[in-house]
């Protein structure tokens, strides 16, 4: 079956990662980013999974204690050496309808990670359904160098676009039609070349007299 692709608000959430190497460090990292509350079981760890702990980034659990520390959790990494353990972590997971995903054991997995392409908002995520992680990381190495930073600016600029003009009130249909021919412009480009005079020119004509142009172009590039 295929995977059902979404993505996950992981903000104010517990997450357990099970694992202190750097399998488990590179998982770590990424959830850093997400706002969440991170635990991580493992007689062994990483220097600087150690340095986490220490400084109270990542809180400890005894594996002894990890079987009763799972009732309450959101999501569960397995990220071990060992496939059995992992295993025996994703099933235990799966009696409590926990979220889980088991490094490399697609089949002990509710859920797998992509490979991710990030520009800002911006995130392409890429997956072979545990095929090919090689395949899935090859492709978001080409869109890297078709999505730059400068995705990053266009999308926060179309995000305070979309805001003010939904705050108008106007027909959908209407905003729809502005929003094509928003994202269907030359706006990325000029962006990409830095020409802010050239990004108001373009979003005075595709705006008109809607928006606040200058203001929302100050904001979003200036000093960028």
């Amino acid at each position: 079956m295929p995977y059902y692709p979404i993505f996950v608000d992981l903000r104010d959430q517990d997450v357990v990662v099970v694992g202190g190497g750097e399998v488990a460090e590179r998982k770590i990292k990424n959830l850093l980013t997400q706002g969440c509350r991170i635990f991580i079981s493992s007689p062994r760890l990483t220097p600087y999974l150690k340095e986490l702990v220490e400084c109270g980034t990542l809180r400890l659990i005894d594996p002894d204690s990890l079987d009763e520390s799972l009732d309450t959790v959101f999501m569960v990494i397995a990220a071990t050496d060992d496939p059995a353990l992992n295993s025996r972590i994703a099933s235990k997971a799966k009696e409590r309808s926990i979220l889980v995903n088991s490094v490399d054991q697609p089949r002990d997995c509710t859920f797998i990670m992509p490979s991710v392409v990030k520009a800002g908002a911006l995130q392409i995520a890429i997956s072979t359904g545990g095929k090919s992680p090689a395949l899935a990381k090859k492709i978001r190495c080409e869109l890297e160098d078709t999505f730059g930073p400068e995705y990053s600016l266009f999308v926060e600029l179309l995000g305070i676009i979309r805001r003010e003009l939904l705050s108008k009130g106007k027909p959908s249909s209407d905003n729809k039609l502005i929003f094509e021919r928003l994202v269907n412009s030359r706006l990325v480009d000029l962006i990409k070349d830095r020409d802010i005079e050239g990004v108001k020119r373009s979003l005075s004509s595709l705006l008109g007299e809607e928006l606040p142009v200058e203001g929302i172009v100050n904001q979003v590039l200036s000093g960028r």
